[in-house]
């Protein structure tokens, strides 16, 4: 039987592969229709009632900082350096209270009425293992009556023929506000291969710019609403509510996201 990989270990192949998004991570996610991050820190700060709140997996701060600038004392934890460091870079990332490591581990020494994880990215940790440990360990960081807060994409395997997919897309090339404002205009193919038996999705990103070309090769494991349930009991954690977006839309057989609300007794 192989050994488990240590914490350390994780983080650290974690950090090599999430380095390499940095650079482009602001472009890229807006045009994958999930531009919700205004939507995602209402809904959290409404949770979190001027208290304080912990993103894993903070990335560049597309929730963190409106979160923080709605009056949430913001904490994050992410294994990537250069993610980090863009986010100290926008205004208002001094504001976040910045830890690097496997935020399966969620070390830090504070209790929070909120931990949230967005867009999927309790996805990236690499096995079932470290997914519950990682809620588990969310649990033991919340306050009494605290939540923890997951969105996740619904698996669709409607999208994989014969265990592959294939997308590719392009930014908007003439938007100048918001988060795009002087990022690289982007163009993209993606390509998957997935094992059902494990969860697992082998990704391969050919990411074109006008900053140049690259091959970006990324895993992940996904998880099925009700997996994600007992996960969270397992942790001592009920769940309050599930909705299919952060505008509160109704979770239903045909939703492409879920929004999910445990809280610790």
């Amino acid at each position: 039987m192989t050994a488990r990989k240590t914490s350390k270990q994780w983080q650290e192949e974690a950090a090599a592969e999430w380095d390499r998004y940095a650079e482009i991570w602001d472009s890229w996610t807006p045009d994958d229709n999930r531009d919700d991050a205004e939507e995602a820190a209402d809904f959290l700060a409404e949770l979190a009632k001027g208290g304080s709140a912990l993103e894993l997996g903070v990335g560049t701060g597309r929730v963190a900082i409106p979160l923080s600038a709605r009056g949430v004392r913001v904490s994050g934890i992410d294994a990537s350096p250069k993610m980090l460091e863009r986010l100290r870079e926008k205004e208002g990332g001094d504001r976040i209270d910045l830890h690097e490591g496997n935020f399966a581990d969620v070390d830090v020494d504070k209790l929070y009425d909120v931990v949230f994880i967005a867009l999927a990215t309790l996805f990236v940790l690499p096995d079932q293992h470290e997914q519950t440990r990682c809620l588990e360990n969310s649990a033991k960081r919340l306050k009494p009556g605290g939540r923890l807060v997951i969105q996740n994409i619904v698996p669709d395997m409607s999208n994989y023929q014969r265990g592959r997919h294939n997308d590719y897309g392009m930014t908007e090339p003439f938007r100048v506000s918001g988060r795009l404002a002087g990022h690289p205009r982007l163009a993209w193919f993606e390509m998957n291969t997935m094992d059902p038996t494990t969860q697992m999705i082998k990704r391969t990103d050919v990411i074109m710019s006008e900053k140049g070309n690259r091959i970006i090769a990324a895993t992940m494991r996904y998880i099925w609403p009700a997996e994600q349930d007992l996960m969270a009991r397992l942790g001592g954690l009920e769940l309050e509510e599930r909705w299919g977006g952060w505008r509160r839309e109704a979770f239903q057989y045909d939703s492409r996201d879920s929004v999910s609300v445990y809280r610790k007794p």
